[in-house]
């Protein structure tokens, strides 16, 4: 076997044990799953989940920066052919508003994953840099759409900050309580009036 076969086996092996982590933790939660729940999930061996993992912490850490990647890649991929800053800001938010009812386990694994950032250093830092990838995306709609004319003048890094944290407090009121209000409606008006937020207003 040459070494390119080789490493696209490891690959194929590990993004097959992440998919099966994040399935286990979603219904199981951070604290009560097995290796044995991973491997079974996975349809594998626990010695092969052990021979690509070093433990659940390799694994779980893993798993939140394959988490971060894919939204990354699929947010480019929506908006890559776009040109209006406009319509790229729309998209990001009706995206981060959509995951949680096409990706319900996404919530539930990235809540359990919040528990440990007083607890594990390298969670911690794995949390803080997928936020940061959050606010990196929407600075550099902002910084275009503020470039091309689009937005006013903004401070982005607040901005980006408040963005952020409607979105988030939205999802989590829902997930808590999906019957609190209508989410689709109110992440619809919330679009909205992120957008009336940035946006230069005509003469």
């Amino acid at each position: 076997m040459n070494d390119k076969n080789k490493s696209d086996i490891i690959n194929l092996r590990r993004s097959q044990l992440t998919k099966a982590a994040y399935q286990v933790v979603s219904k199981k939660g951070y604290y009560n799953f097995t290796i044995k729940d991973i491997a079974q999930e996975a349809g594998l061996s626990t010695g092969l989940v052990h021979y690509y993992f070093k433990d659940k912490q390799d694994l779980l850490f893993n798993l939140l920066k394959e988490m971060n990647k894919n939204l990354k890649v699929y947010l480019n991929k929506s908006i890559s052919h776009l040109t209006n800053p406009a319509e790229k800001l729309e998209i990001f938010v009706k995206q981060a508003f959509e995951l949680v009812v096409n990706e319900k386990e996404y919530s539930f694994v990235l809540f359990d994953f919040w528990t440990q950032i007083n607890r594990n250093e390298k969670m911690k830092n794995a949390n803080i840099k997928l936020f940061q990838s959050y606010r990196d995306e929407c600075s550099k709609i902002l910084k275009e759409g503020i470039d091309k004319g689009v937005f006013k003048e903004i401070d982005v890094s607040y901005a980006t900050a408040v963005i952020i944290s409607i979105i988030q407090g939205m999802i989590i009121q829902h997930v808590i309580d999906n019957e609190a209000f209508n989410y689709m409606e109110y992440s619809q008006t919330i679009t909205q009036q992120i957008k009336d937020f940035v946006m230069k207003k005509n003469p």
